[in-house]
């Protein structure tokens, strides 16, 4: 007799197909009204770990799109309005300097957010302390039971109850990960999705990050802030979307990117498209 375990929470191969069958294309308009839902979401969410309410928050998109800007826009807000302490670290972070900044922001009403710091998944230690971190209960002791000269050096003692909240942000769509099993880090995507307010923000598709880098560089003024008429605005817009397929990226870098090269010669467009495109 064979005995097939099936890994709790884990969806059946006939669930996975389901998932990433050819969904019917939904229209700019549809695209763009999800976006703000999810963009609001993740505002509300921030306000919440600032309110003490939210605990842990992973946030996934593509790159370049707003979301680390989102939050920090908010928790600037509440800086001001209530000295909100926070702490905003991009890239890669040790473990023992990750339970550093857990304890410099232990207290309850702190934030830290770590953007784009993927590479914790590859560090046993600090991908064990973010689990904690990240967790739901009401109490939640961080310890650090190895011999550090860096803790000892700062006073920070071995163990401590951590009551501030982490938002996580992420280019990687934990999801797809999970739902395929296949690579190597879908386990610890899955442990950080069970352990936070997961929000995917649904911008993977061309389709959709073309409409949202209009409306953002429409609704933020982008083109009058880089100094562009109405008419290169367009114009740009108008690039990005003819060649929303074949550019190596598509993001608001892009766009500003485009917009820089409009400033600079009138055959921006030829410039563009040998320095943006594959």
């Amino acid at each position: 007799m064979t005995l097939v375990i099936k890994k709790r929470g884990r969806p059946s191969k006939a669930d996975v197909q389901a998932r990433t069958t050819q969904k019917p294309k939904r229209s700019d308009a549809q695209i763009l009204s999800d976006l703000k839902d999810r963009f609001n979401i993740l505002g509300m969410l921030t306000t919440g770990a600032v309110g003490k309410n939210i605990r842990a928050v992973t946030v996934t998109g593509a790159p370049g799109v707003g979301k680390t800007y989102t939050v920090e826009q908010i928790l600037e807000h509440f800086k001001e309005k209530q000295n909100t302490q926070f702490e905003i670290v991009k890239g890669a972070l040790s473990a023992v300097n990750l339970y550093k900044l857990a304890y410099r922001n232990r207290k309850a009403g702190n934030v830290i957010v770590l953007d784009d710091a993927d590479s914790i998944f590859n560090d046993e230690d600090a991908l064990n302390l973010l689990k904690v971190l990240c967790d739901s209960s009401d109490i939640r002791k961080v310890s650090w039971m190895k011999e550090s000269n860096a803790l000892k050096e700062d006073d920070i003692p071995q163990s401590f109850e951590f009551a501030g909240a982490m938002i996580f942000i992420s280019n990687l769509d934990f999801q797809r990960f999970v739902d395929e099993g296949k690579n190597k880090y879908a386990q610890h995507f899955e442990a950080i999705m069970s352990r936070s307010m997961y929000l995917d923000l649904r911008l993977h598709t061309r389709d959709e990050l073309g409409v949202w880098i209009e409306h953002v560089a429409t609704a933020g003024n982008i083109f009058r802030r880089e100094g562009l008429t109405e008419t290169q605005g367009k114009a740009v817009l108008s690039f990005l979307k003819v060649n929303r397929d074949v550019l190596r990226e598509l993001s608001l870098r892009t766009l500003i990117k485009a917009a820089q090269l409009v400033k600079s010669h009138k055959e921006w467009e030829k410039m563009a498209t040998v320095l943006l495109t594959k």
